[in-house]
């Protein structure tokens, strides 16, 4: 099965929509989200904010995940990412709200952009279009298009730097624009390395696939670093390849979950935890993971560990990023499955539409 994934011919006629097309540009993704960002018409009195509050879903909402990890403890105000119909109880006019919805109709992100208006909290919304659009244009408030016609999850550079963009602009971190438009090369040698034209061999992305084919994959990350990665990892998983997966971060699993990995013993070899490591993670998280990894180790039968690569966080951030997105196209070929489609989640939402 796995020899399939260095037939070329074979993985286009599974990959409809052009999935691995899609992520050998994200390179030039990135580029244009930058210029998007940078020419976006925003406002320059955003005084008197105490707050961010990115609302979003899905693929929607990673690229506020993406920002939170990598901006740390450099934010110079608190920032959540919200995944609710509703805005958090604080909320008010000091709140800078970001809505952000890929196809403009998600309708949780609907409904909280209406509850963010009505507590006077500032609006920025980051969209391909869609209802979204409209009601930023009705309600005043500006809004930076982004390109249509990708999946969402495919999409991360389009819906994180824009909005990195609109922090620089508002005073709210400090210019980094130098050293995303430098990491561009260092993704573009990324992408060399995990392309369907590298043999499996040595092709990372491949040999990981061929690892999480028919496993149900935990993938660990540091708290507030690379648990957003082991997120990310998590949902392509089980959007692209159509296979259950689940994230943890630690220190937290420490403290209850790591209980769990004893019943029922015979599942748990079909269970496959995976570790997502960074030399600057915590010096006590460092040791958490390397005790936890042999303790699972005995458990399950096997543990995957990926360090991250490069020299600057953000580059670090692009290899575990990209090593996921193109592992999970690789396993949804694997599994039989075409990337692109989602049926579950139309189908949902197709009920949700008779029950209005």
């Amino acid at each position: 099965m796995s020899e399939k994934l260095d037939d070329l011919i074979h993985l286009s006629e599974l990959d409809e929509r052009g999935i691995l097309n899609i992520l050998a540009r994200f390179d030039r993704q990135i580029e244009e989200a930058l210029q998007i960002g940078l020419t976006a018409d925003l406002p320059t009195d955003v005084s008197a904010l105490r707050n961010v509050v990115i609302s979003g879903l899905g693929g929607s909402a990673i690229g506020g995940d993406f920002l939170r990890a990598y901006l740390g403890r450099s934010l110079r105000l608190p920032m959540l990412v919200n995944r609710s119909y509703s805005i958090p109880g604080f909320v008010d006019e000091s709140t800078l709200v970001i809505l952000s919805s890929y196809s403009g109709n998600t309708e949780e992100t609907i409904s909280a952009f209406e509850e963010a208006r009505a507590a006077g909290a500032r609006l920025l919304c980051i969209t391909s279009g869609g209802q979204i659009e409209r009601m930023a244009e009705t309600a005043g408030c500006p809004c930076i298009k982004i390109p249509t016609g990708y999946p969402p999850r495919t999409a991360l550079a389009y819906s994180a730097i824009p909005v990195l963009q609109a922090l620089i602009r508002f005073g709210l971190v400090a210019d980094c624009s130098e050293e995303v438009r430098n990491s561009i090369t260092w993704v573009r040698h990324k992408i060399q390395l995990l392309a369907p034209e590298c043999p499996l061999v040595e092709n990372q992305a491949k040999a990981l696939a061929r690892s999480l084919y028919r496993k149900i994959p935990v993938i660990y990350g540091s708290q507030d670093r690379l648990d957003v990665v082991a997120t990310r990892w998590r949902c392509q998983v089980s959007e692209n390849a159509k296979q259950l997966a689940y994230s943890a971060s630690l220190p937290e699993m420490n403290h209850n979950e790591i209980v769990g990995w004893k019943h029922p013993t015979p599942g748990l070899r079909q269970i496959l935890p995976v570790f997502l490591r960074d030399r600057e993670d915590h010096r006590r998280v460092q040791i958490r993971a390397e005790i936890t990894r042999e303790m699972l180790a005995d458990r399950s039968g096997a543990v995957l560990e990926f360090w991250t690569d490069g020299e600057t966080w953000l580059e670090r951030l692009w290899t575990l990023v990209l090593l996921g997105d193109y592992a999970s196209v690789y396993l949804a070929f694997l599994n039989q499955e075409d990337p692109s489609q989602i049926d579950a989640i139309e189908g949902l939402k197709n009920r949700l539409k008779e029950s209005a």
